[in-house]
């Protein structure tokens, strides 16, 4: 078995499916449906695909400039370091904030997209 978050199988797929809506679920109790921070914390993590989208070469492979972009923001310490910060803060926004990136990962990762390689494909096993 791949050690880590894994997309790769049906089980993993589906706990990221959990993860995910739990998140999200979580992040809307905490904030209402209408937060800016949920919504944009759950798209955020794409900012580094939008900005190698215009130069990917086909629709399925980013650029060498936004693949490390990309999977810095797609990572899951990112959500846990806001996750962090909000349990020593108590900071309901770093906490509805750590749950939407957590969710937009999640989502992927039960879509089947993970870190991508160095040639820019989602990695496979």
């Amino acid at each position: 078995m791949t050690p880590g978050w894994t997309y790769r199988t049906p089980t993993g797929r589906a706990t990221s499916a959990l993860v995910g809506v739990a998140a999200l679920a979580a992040a809307r109790g905490l904030a209402g449906p209408r937060s800016r921070t949920l919504w944009v914390c759950a798209v955020v993590p794409d900012v580094a695909l939008l900005i190698g989208l215009s130069a990917a070469p086909t629709w399925k492979q980013l650029p060498s400039y936004a693949i490390r972009p990309y999977n810095t923001l797609h990572s899951p310490v990112v959500p846990a370091a806001l996750l962090l910060a909000a349990g020593i803060s108590r900071h309901r926004g770093t906490t509805v904030a750590g749950l939407a990136w957590l969710a937009h990962i999640a989502v992927d990762r039960a879509f089947g997209y993970g870190p991508r390689d160095a040639e820019g494909f989602v990695a496979h096993a």
